[in-house]
């Protein structure tokens, strides 16, 4: 009989503990459906202000998780730092078939982890995504998100159509945590890693408690750090742009004066106004290409961001809410 899988959840928590306690029941409830799997929870305390509560989870409310621990960080780094935290977390103990990582508010529901790890079983070499087959936020957001995804499309030539709710088999696991991007974005390292992607297509639960902290600032800041994943092939793009753009221009240049020497189509002083646009547009372009030129020579000269490192430095402590 071969052993049991045994994999490990990890969420980000930052002060919404009434929200991971459900989500807490809800896998347990969850995990009891499920035959030869062992669950452990890795909750990652995100430098939250709210402390944990005392006798949070008492041990009887849980009968199939086998172990739940929160990791506490030093300050707040952010939702994809937290996760980066959790993953080292679970590289580190070495014991795990999976990952499977998932928000604790109950936007990505317990309930779908079974369809994820069921896609896994088909081929246990790819990463399993859960895409949104049906958003529920406003019009507003997803026009928004619409042209984050646009954006990044073109100055990446990559698309990305998933978030954080995904199953990373161990050795991805190990491989991602050596990888500088994933303290910046998760779903954007996964796409620069280059393994075969295995999309589930999911609705997107509904809170627990509280109110969605994501907003249109927090979805720029969210685009801003995808992209700078791919920061050299978006410097390269935007460096190509500007000598393409440069060109225009000079070109530009010549048939207008090429217009007022050799024809009669010429207005009295609209050569000179129209050189002089053309002039500044090119001066700017070729600002924008040397400024991305340094950009993209400054980020290679750089040395490379180590994720473990930077996990041990902002991990204090380690609580233990239930152990199997």
């Amino acid at each position: 009989m071969p052993p049991p899988e045994r994999f490990a959840i990890v969420t980000p928590v930052y002060n919404d503990w009434e929200s991971f306690r459900e989500l807490a029941l809800r896998l347990d409830a969850m995990a009891g459906g499920l035959r030869g799997v062992t669950l452990d929870v890795i909750a990652v305390d995100d430098g939250s202000t709210a402390p944990l509560p005392p006798a949070f989870l008492a041990d009887a409310e849980l009968a199939h998780l086998s172990r739940v621990d929160v990791l506490h960080l030093a300050s707040n780094l952010g939702h994809q730092r937290a996760i980066a935290v959790g993953l080292t977390e679970v590289a580190t103990r070495a014991r795990y078939t999976a990952a499977i990582v998932m928000d604790s508010d109950g936007e990505d529901r317990p309930e779908d982890v079974p369809t994820l790890l069921a896609a896994l079983r088909e081929d246990p070499r790819r990463i399993v995504v859960a895409r949104r087959a049906r958003r529920s936020e406003g019009p507003l957001f997803r026009t928004f998100y619409a042209l984050y995804k646009l954006l990044f499309r073109l100055l990446t030539g990559n698309a990305i159509a998933f978030g954080n709710f995904c199953v990373l088999p161990a050795p991805w696991v190990s491989r991602l945590v050596a990888m500088p991007e994933i303290w910046n974005n998760l779903a954007a390292a996964i796409t620069r890693s280059r393994t075969q992607l295995h999309a589930c297509p999911t609705d997107r639960g509904v809170r627990y408690a509280g109110r969605s902290k994501m907003n249109l600032v927090a979805l720029l800041v969210h685009g801003l750090s995808a992209v700078s994943v791919y920061s050299d092939v978006a410097f390269t793009r935007i460096l190509l742009f500007s000598f393409g753009l440069a060109i225009l221009t000079v070109g530009g240049i010549g048939v207008v004066v090429g217009i007022r020497l050799f024809t009669d189509l010429a207005i009295p002083g609209w050569a000179t106004y129209t050189v002089a646009a053309l002039v500044i547009m090119l001066l700017q372009t070729l600002l924008l290409s040397l400024g991305a030129i340094f950009l993209l020579l400054n980020n290679r000269s750089m040395p490379s961001l180590n994720p473990r490192r930077m996990a041990a430095e902002y991990l204090t402590a380690t609580t233990t809410l239930r152990t199997g």
